[in-house]
Parts: C-alpha cells; structure tokens; sequence
C-alpha cells in the first residue's frame, strides 16, 4: 500500500515539473522566432505585429517567474504566432510606416499652412468656480 501511494506522490510531482519543463523550452523557443523576427526588421516594417508578439512575450516571462505555466504556456503560443507573423511581413519587405510630417511635406510643393492663434473666450461677469 505504501508503495502505490509513494509511486502516486511521485507521479503527481513528476507531471508538474514536466508542465515547467516545458513551458520553459517553450519560452526559448519564442525567443528564437522573437530573436528571428528582429533581425529581418520587424519592429521597423511590422509595428503592430511586432508589439503584440513583445507584449506577449513579457507576459508569458512574468506568468512563467509566478509559475502559472499554464498560462506562460497560452501566452508563448500567442507571442510565437505573432513573432512569425512579424518576421513575415518583415521579410515581405513591408514599409517602415511614415509617421511625421515631415514625410507628407515632402510630396507636397506647397509650403505647410501657418496655424491661426487661439484666443481665449470672452470673461463673463460672475461666472466661475469661485465667484
């Protein structure tokens, strides 16, 4: 009796330490695809898929650091899937995005329109806060 309960002690204890086990070859493996996606330019060429697979990244590391490996586990799946959909869009050859003004000025011939002042409104007699 003694040995069924310890061999069920032990298997109990095995399985959580294979779920870390896991989750953690798992986790390097993201960082690959993440390490990947860097150097084919992603966080210039695919912003958006780009961040969500870093966030979820960050994620899965904390998730993982409070041994929920669970949910480092679902976390580094979404993080991998975004880092490959990254890299290929990165590899795509997508635009870095233009996000001055500077860019749009270019195209145009004409000089930017000059910004008229703001006035205040007119002061009304016995109206505020503490009045």
């Amino acid at each position: 009796m003694l040995k069924i309960i310890s061999a069920a002690a032990l298997i109990a204890g095995l399985s959580g330490c294979y779920s870390a086990t896991r989750t953690t070859v798992d986790l390097g493996q993201a960082e690959q695809n993440m390490a990947a996606a860097r150097a084919a330019g992603a966080p210039d060429r695919a912003v958006y898929a780009w961040t969500m697979a870093d966030e979820y990244m960050k994620k899965a590391r904390d998730e993982w650091a409070r041994s929920d490996f669970e949910s480092a586990e679902s976390m580094v799946k979404k993080a991998t899937r975004w880092a490959d959909e990254a890299a290929s869009i990165a590899r795509a050859g997508g635009d870095a995005p233009s996000w001055g003004v500077e860019d749009a000025l270019q195209d145009s011939s004409e000089p930017p329109p000059t910004p008229e002042p703001i006035s205040a409104p007119p002061a009304e007699e016995g109206s505020g806060v503490w009045n």
